[in-house]
């Protein structure tokens, strides 16, 4: 499932259809393969449930699949393309203990990679970007090297949120591109988008 692009360890959808799938079918998984143990006698039914268990997760990967894209990171590839900027859209990125995450884009600029998580309006998707980029810290990958894209402007998300999101990564918004470009292109730094509290 890691493979697919689809997050099975944090605490997403995804991962505990997982957990439950796997749990139904009485298997584990071990070093990202599914196994089962059964008295040798019903070997063949552990292959049975070994084989509805690869069929079930399989329509999970198509559900969680990341290739439908939302219109945010339809507008992020476009706005890329239009920059005529090197990118590779959800590249995997491998972490220290061997866990992979794959961000919406790689940005491949003269002085720097940056690693590009767009949210496109849920709550969900702002946790899903927090946890990501954490994680991508850990990777070795510096402060400059890390962005969150939201949808519209710092008024449409929770201050709290943004915040904490902002103590791991740049934010940029949709609808402040232009400070976004300055900080690809130029190294400019985003400005917090929320005051800090005095």
């Amino acid at each position: 499932m890691a493979d697919a692009g689809v997050d099975v360890w944090g605490p997403t959808r995804a991962a505990t259809a997982w957990a439950e799938t796997l749990n139904a079918f009485h298997l584990s998984e071990v070093d990202g393969r599914i196994v089962g143990r059964r008295p040798l006698e019903q070997a063949a039914t552990l292959v049975s449930e070994l084989s509805s268990a690869m069929l079930t997760t399989d329509g999970l990967r198509w559900l969680a699949s990341p290739d439908r894209d939302s219109r945010l990171v339809r507008q992020l590839y476009a706005y890329l393309d239009d920059a005529r900027v090197a990118y590779d859209r959800r590249p995997t990125v491998e972490l220290p203990r061997r866990a992979k995450v794959r961000p919406t884009a790689r940005i491949n600029l003269p002085k720097r990679t940056v690693l590009v998580q767009a949210v496109g309006g849920s709550e969900q998707g702002l946790e899903h970007a927090l946890s990501l980029v954490q994680r991508i810290e850990r990777a070795d990958y510096a402060f400059d090297q890390r962005l969150v894209l939201l949808k519209g402007n710092p008024q449409a998300w929770p201050a709290d949120h943004l915040d904490l999101l902002a103590d791991h990564a740049p934010v940029g918004f949709s609808e402040r591109m232009d400070a976004v470009t300055r900080f690809l292109k130029e190294g400019t730094p985003l400005e917090r988008p929320v005051t800090p509290e005095l």
